[in-house]
């Protein structure tokens, strides 16, 4: 076996290893996203498309030829939620599905540098489950200001992690 095969063996491993969001979690993403097929501009002014893939991320999406459907979206949903699965595997291992979804949403939200230093991962590195679950509503703002479909999506967090 090459040093190029063996390498390539060990990649597919890295991006692969560990938990993958299940389809509670999916459902929640998506419905919390919300689904729009053509290009749009997000509350903070990011070029995005689908399930609330961000084109700044990914080449600006200029490989991406509009409107797409929803099996393509979900597709990059999917292809999306590696990095932040990959996240929530590294520094929460051990989480119930319930629990890792609701985290992935919030991270995928949020980013990933936010879940690490989040009141969420503090609860959980001591596993008090209530006081994690409780803590997805302090995440409800942007710019200053509550925004209420933060506010709903930190509070469907907290009823997955809790389930």
């Amino acid at each position: 076996m090459t040093i190029k095969l063996i390498m390539l063996f060990a990649l597919v491993a890295y991006v692969s290893a560990g938990r993958k969001t299940g389809s509670a979690g999916l459902d929640l993403i998506k419905f919390s996203e919300g689904w729009r097929p053509d290009f749009y501009y997000d509350q903070i002014g990011q070029k995005t498309i689908g399930y609330g893939h961000c084109c700044k991320w990914h080449n600006n999406c200029n490989d991406i030829k509009p409107p797409l459907s929803m099996a393509q979206g979900e597709e990059l949903l999917k292809k999306d939620l590696v990095e932040y699965e990959n996240c929530v595997n590294k520094v929460a291992p051990g989480l119930n599905q319930n629990q890792f979804d609701a985290c992935v949403d919030f991270t995928f939200n949020m980013g990933c540098g936010t879940f690490q230093a989040s009141d969420v991962l503090k609860g959980i590195k001591v596993q008090n489950w209530s006081a994690a679950a409780n803590s997805f509503a302090k995440y409800n703002k942007a710019g200053g200001r509550v925004i209420e479909g933060l506010t709903v999506r930190r509070e469907n967090e907290r009823k997955l992690f809790l389930k």
